[in-house]
């Protein structure tokens, strides 16, 4: 089943995914040395999935909440550098699909051959530190592992997941609610962070009423790559801004400035939208209805 909550014991299901996560986590960073780049990609994607599951059941997990959160948080932070290149390389070409002539022009070329250069710099950079940190963050999630048994359960049934829910939707509500008066990149950031724990909470969730909850899992998906793609920009600018050459002239990177700014309109504007109809539902409510389709699953 993956990353899914089978509608049967939830803290035996829990368990069984927060164990598969780590699992791969560990073979995605235990790839040979051609395959490194790919596989750090996924480990991190691995450690965001895991800090939703963990978010789902912060009250039960008390204390134990903050420490796996913050060991996770900090795990994918040790394994970032190597991925950030490859990051503003995509972006980039992701831009170019959208202004196409614009970015066939030879300069522009060319600056794109400079961040290619960039991002194969850092995939092979100093392999021996690499190798020291993979060691140390697979060590880490061993010992995740070992303490994923002992994480203190109470509540039984939907209970357990019922205030986890409630509080993720509910700081996604919030955090729209400021982004419509703060598009700043760091308000951009927080909510799309807290739509990525609500679409990786309802994939959890999906088994429960599969066709209904695929559809907004789809739907919040949309919303967390647009929010992405113009995080993307935004570090984007950051970078031209701090190593100006690696872009070209004066010139050149104003025209790329407008173009970025052109695009960070249509897809703020279209993540606004599409976050107003999924946060449209009180969080009460939300979490009435997914009990009911737990239940019902339960039942049948």
């Amino acid at each position: 089943m993956g990353y899914k909550l089978r509608p049967r014991d939830p803290a035996a299901e829990v368990r069984k995914v927060a164990r598969q996560g780590i699992d791969k986590a560990i073979e995605a960073l235990s790839v040979p040395p051609e395959e490194r780049a790919e596989g750090v990609h996924q480990a991190r994607k691995r450690f965001k999935e895991l800090r939703a599951l963990l978010r789902l059941v912060r009250k039960p997990l008390g204390d134990e909440f903050q420490r796996e959160n913050h060991r996770l948080r900090d795990l994918g932070r040790a394994l970032a550098e190597s991925r950030d290149a490859t990051a503003m390389l995509e972006s980039w070409d992701a831009l170019a699909k959208r202004f196409p002539a614009l970015f066939a022009e030879a300069d522009f070329r060319q600056a794109r051959r400079r961040l290619q250069a960039r991002a194969k710099q850092a995939e092979n950079g100093d392999t021996t530190d690499l190798d020291t940190c993979i060691g140390e963050v697979i060590a880490e999630l061993n010992d995740a592992r070992s303490c994923v048994e002992s994480w203190p359960f109470q509540a039984k049934g939907f209970d357990l997941l019922a205030d986890g829910i409630k509080r993720t939707y509910a700081d996604g509500c919030a955090e729209l609610a400021k982004a419509r008066h703060d598009l700043s990149d760091e308000q951009l950031h927080q909510w799309r962070k807290r739509v990525k724990d609500h679409w990786y909470q309802t994939r959890l969730l999906a088994p429960s009423w599969p066709k209904l909850m695929q559809l907004r899992s789809n739907s919040l998906k949309g919303l967390a790559d647009l929010l992405g793609d113009d995080h993307d920009l935004a570090v984007l600018t950051e970078l031209m801004q701090a190593q100006p050459a690696l872009f070209g002239d004066a010139a050149l990177r104003e025209r790329l400035g407008i173009a970025v700014a052109e695009r960070r309109s249509e897809l703020q504007s279209a993540a606004l939208k599409q976050g107003t109809d999924i946060y449209s539902e009180a969080p009460k409510v939300l979490v009435a209805r997914w009990r009911r389709y737990w239940v019902s699953a339960s039942d049948s």
